[in-house]
């Protein structure tokens, strides 16, 4: 299984998960002619993409994705609510495949689950593939990490997982009141320090990659991050590589 990040953060976010003769895109936050670039500059022609699977309705993970998807012909898969929210039902532009959280699917050699996440969207989800041999986890915008989302988590051998603020950093930083609270409030972001505790209890044996993903740039630094994942994968005992992705070069392509 290979893995791309072509960027995320607040400004945009696009991963794509390829396996045999299948590749998905998972969120399309960038316009269509951003998304084929990055696509191309990962080696994946936009045309072969199975399918787009948007977590949530958010600009900066769904902003290109029904004219990428009316342009290459490509299926959604997504929520019953995000499709509600985008106003997919009844579109011409593009096949909506509906996504239940729990519930296991199959898109050519990459089979998926989803998982509901708590975030102030309209149904939002994590997604976890498996291809047979080796399995990954992709899990932004969260406002807290409950035991079961743990449990989603584990026995994954690549995990994409949000570091979105430092608590101090935000605490004196220029945002509004109100915005913090709905950061660190229980639909909003996980900090550096809750993503850690969720990661020091979800690595196993058979983790093999970490990566940081949605970083904000007024809140966070990665070389906060990278410290605590040194850390983290330290006391946890895993020998994973990990490293923060971001926003305009997205991370290195990694294969599991």
């Amino acid at each position: 299984m290979k893995i791309s990040v072509l960027g995320s953060g607040s400004g945009g976010n696009a991963t794509l998960v390829s396996s045999g003769r299948t590749t998905v895109l998972v969120d399309a936050g960038f316009g269509p002619r951003v998304l084929a670039k990055r696509c191309a500059a990962a080696g994946v022609e936009p045309s072969a993409i199975a399918a787009i699977f948007i977590t949530h309705e958010h600009s900066d993970h769904r902003i290109g994705a029904l004219d990428f998807a009316e342009t290459f012909g490509i299926p959604i898969f997504c929520s019953r609510g995000t499709a509600d929210a985008l106003g997919l039902d009844g579109s011409l532009f593009a096949q909506y495949v509906p996504i239940h959280a729990e519930r296991e699917g199959r898109i050519g050699d990459l089979a998926f689950r989803a998982y509901a996440t708590p975030h102030d969207a309209n149904e939002s989800l994590a997604f976890r593939f498996d291809d047979g041999g080796s399995a990954c986890a992709i899990a932004t915008d969260l406002g807290r990490c409950e035991p079961s989302f743990v449990d989603f988590l584990r026995g994954v051998q690549g995990l994409l997982f949000e570091f979105n603020h430092d608590e101090d950093l935000l605490r004196d930083g220029p945002y509004h009141w109100s915005l913090k609270k709905r950061i660190t409030g229980g639909l909003g972001h996980l900090s550096n320090r809750q993503s850690a505790e969720a990661l020091g209890r979800a690595a196993g044996d058979s983790l093999r990659e970490v990566v940081a993903l949605h970083l904000s740039r007024q809140n966070n630094d990665p070389r906060l991050v990278h410290a605590l994942l040194a850390e983290t994968l330290e006391r946890a005992e895993s020998a994973a590589r990990f490293g923060c992705a971001d926003q305009t070069r997205g991370y290195e392509t990694i294969e599991i």
